[in-house]
């Protein structure tokens, strides 16, 4: 092989694993958004509009997380503030500690933690949470279109008071 054809070959390699590298990365990234299957702007401007239905006074939320939920956490943080809501978060480890009258929990917080949150108006975009009597309410894909979730049996057992409108427009989960 001469000199030219070495040279031309190294570089198509590096080019390639360069590529490749950004393939890896693009496809990693994607993974960790993936936790969220409803948008964060959606889910925080659709659950503003539930506390209105919710008799727990100005909610204040709390975003409990996972290590692997800190960039899920980051973006509903921000798409809270942004319709207003007043919104702290905590690693899962903590749950006990959350400080909202409203917690969210992020796909991906063990039952073990999310159980210790106590009696407060817990949300979420997990359809397992929502399912296994640990949220009140979710936000959840159903066929490309976002579907509001009440489990009124979590919901009873917590003492909270719902508006019954809000079973106009949220699915009941017992």
């Amino acid at each position: 092989m001469n000199t030219f054809t070495q040279r031309l070959t190294g570089r198509i390699i590096a080019q390639f694993t360069a590529i490749l590298m950004l393939l890896v990365f693009a496809f990693a990234s994607s993974l960790k958004a993936q936790d969220l299957d409803v948008p964060p702007t959606l889910q925080a401007a659709i659950f503003k509009k539930v506390f209105a239905y919710v008799k727990i006074g100005t909610p204040k939320v709390t975003i409990v997380h996972s290590a692997a939920g800190t960039k899920s956490k980051d973006d509903l943080m921000t798409q809270f503030k942004n319709v207003g809501l007043e919104v702290d978060a905590i690693e899962e480890a903590n749950a006990a500690k959350a400080a909202g009258n409203v917690v969210y929990l992020v796909p991906g917080v063990g039952a073990g933690s999310a159980k210790k949150v106590g009696k407060k108006f817990i949300i979420t975009c997990s359809k397992d949470f929502i399912t296994d009597g640990l949220a009140m309410m979710a936000i959840v894909n159903a066929g490309g279109k976002p579907s509001l979730l009440a489990n009124t049996t979590a919901i009873g057992g917590a003492g909270i008071e719902v508006d019954p409108q809000l079973f106009r427009i949220a699915s009941q989960v017992k």
